[in-house]
């Protein structure tokens, strides 16, 4: 899943991405219909320029077929 993301978010031309998988903690969480948990941190350009909702939304178009089946959660850090 983590190459899947980050195929995804290539066309945002990212400086900096790292993606963590953070799903062997939420292990048995409530409301987790078995997709995996995610923390994105990027820096990009692109992204540089809009406000937190902004970038948000735009990962969250990237990735929404995966959600909420692949993806139950994300979360998303944008570096300036």
């Amino acid at each position: 899943m983590i190459d899947e993301i980050k195929k995804r978010l290539t066309s945002l031309n990212p400086v900096r991405l790292k993606i963590i998988d953070d799903s062997h903690l939420h292990q048995g969480h409530a409301g987790n219909s078995g997709g995996g948990h995610y923390t994105i941190i990027i820096k990009s350009d692109l992204l540089e320029k809009q406000n937190r909702i902004q970038s948000h939304r735009q990962i969250y178009d990237l990735l929404d077929d995966l959600i909420p089946q692949k993806i139950h959660a994300l979360q998303i850090k944008v570096e300036k």
